[in-house]
């Protein structure tokens, strides 16, 4: 029987992954481009876009990383890297002046990691599976963070939101939820491994088409860039790195891994959007979606050298 280099195999197999990721988020933001200059009849439209990737994404991996869940110690590393989120939002609630409870959690979530559409793919992408299900069980337990900050971007919204929506917007706590009734009536099956392995190029295309088209779009262009917003997402973004790098000092090397493209993130593409959504016009959401690729290839490359 042939020897066979499965190393090699692993790595080309991870180079693959990159790749296809990296298309595919060139693809979804041509995509995003195009479609938001499609006129007004798209631009007014673009909400419902908004709230359909909601449920097609984030709720559906919401669901299924819950339903694979198959010990409490596979938790640690995941509420590690969730405790950030609620570091960044008591910081941005603590210093908000005069801004109201809805933007500053606005802001806590610009200035915090691209947890879905940048951390899973990349995460896929550097440490296979075992990285891909460390970074979706955090989505999962970030959803909790999610449902407050939802719950007060709502509830202070200068476009008036329609109560019908909110399960929409609440749809991935409640997934969550869900995913984890399943799994205390019986094991995942196995497809939805493979969920998790398409959820990489998934969230790379379509949060790349939305968060282009949400820069891009009329009610984002509007929005200066402050030398105090510039200033504010700066040590908010010092703090992010920070807490991210001591949590990155303990763990398996796959941990490491989430944890180093989660410290260098790319920019969080929701909040551009939630801008759209819900009427807000933050000049710190602005500055973060402009400002915060800088720390993206930093992050890419610490991956590559760490795995």
């Amino acid at each position: 029987m042939p020897d066979v280099n499965w190393a090699g195999a692993g790595s080309r197999s991870g180079h693959n992954r990159g790749v296809l990721t990296l298309v595919w988020f060139v693809v979804g933001g041509l995509v995003g481009w195009g479609a938001a200059r499609g006129g007004p009849s798209v631009q007014r439209a673009w909400p419902v876009f908004l709230r359909v990737q909601i449920l097609a994404t984030s709720a559906t991996l919401s669901l299924v990383a819950a339903w694979r869940l198959t010990s409490a110690g596979q938790l640690l590393g995941p509420l590690a890297l969730s405790a950030g989120m609620w570091l960044l939002l008591g910081a941005t609630l603590v210093s908000r002046g005069e801004r109201s409870a809805g933007q500053s959690s606005l802001e806590a979530w610009a200035v915090a990691p691209n947890a879905s559409f940048w951390v899973v793919p990349t995460a896929a992408a550097f440490a296979g599976s075992a990285g891909t299900m460390i970074a979706v069980l955090a989505n999962v337990i970030t959803t909790a963070w999610n449902a407050v900050a939802v719950h007060l971007m709502r509830r202070d919204a200068p476009f008036r939101q329609r109560r019908s929506t909110t399960w929409v917007d609440q749809s991935p706590v409640l997934a969550s939820l869900v995913g984890l009734l399943l799994h205390l009536l019986g094991p995942a099956p196995a497809w939805t491994a493979d969920v998790l392995t398409l959820a990489g190029p998934l969230l790379a295309f379509s949060g790349a088409a939305l968060f282009t088209g949400s820069v891009i779009h009329p009610h984002n262009l509007a929005v200066l860039q402050t030398p105090h917003a510039v200033r504010r997402w700066g040590w908010l973004t010092v703090l992010r790195v920070a807490y991210y790098a001591v949590a990155a000092l303990a763990g398996s090397t796959a941990l490491t891994v989430v944890t180093v493209l989660t410290a260098l993130s790319a920019p969080s593409f929701q909040p551009i959007q939630m801008s759209v959504l819900y009427g807000y016009r933050s000049e710190v959401v602005v500055v973060a979606v402009r400002w915060g690729w800088i720390l993206a290839p930093l992050g890419l490359v610490a991956a590559a050298l760490i795995r």
